[in-house]
C-alpha cells in the first residue's frame, strides 16, 4: 500500500513539473519571438513595423533603446551598424534621455537666416 501511494505522489509531482516546464517554454519562446522581430525590423529600418512591433508586445522604447541586444550590440548601435536612418532617429531622443544629454532652444531668440 505505501508503494501505491509513494508511486502516486511521484507521480502527480512529476506531471506538475512537467507542466511548469512547458510553460517556461512557451514564455521564452514568446520572448524570443518579440526580440527576433524587433532586431529584424531595426535591421530593415522599418520604422512604422518597428513601432507597431514595440506596441504588441507592450515595449517601450525607453526600455527598447535601453535593454534590446541584437547580435551582441545595444539596440542603437545594431541600427547605426546597419545605416537604419530612420530607426535611428526615432529613437534617438530615447537614446539622449540614458545619456542626459540635453538640448536648450532659446524661443525668444530671433530664427538666424
Amino acid at each position: 500500500m505505501k508503494t501505491a501511494l509513494f508511486f502516486a505522489v511521484s507521480l502527480a509531482s512529476t506531471s506538475m513539473v512537467v507542466t511548469a516546464a512547458d510553460y517556461s517554454f512557451s514564455e521564452d519562446r514568446y520572448v524570443h519571438n518579440a526580440l527576433v522581430q524587433v532586431c529584424t525590423e531595426t535591421a530593415d529600418d522599418d520604422r512604422r513595423s518597428l513601432q507597431r512591433t514595440l506596441r504588441e508586445y507592450r515595449i517601450s522604447k525607453q526600455n527598447a533603446v535601453k535593454k534590446i541586444v541584437c547580435n551582441g550590440k545595444q539596440l542603437m548601435d545594431f541600427a547605426r551598424a546597419n545605416q537604419a536612418v530612420r530607426v535611428t532617429a526615432m529613437l534617438q531622443p530615447y537614446e539622449d534621455r540614458i545619456k542626459g544629454r540635453v538640448t536648450i532652444h532659446d524661443v525668444a531668440a530671433p530664427a538666424a537666416n
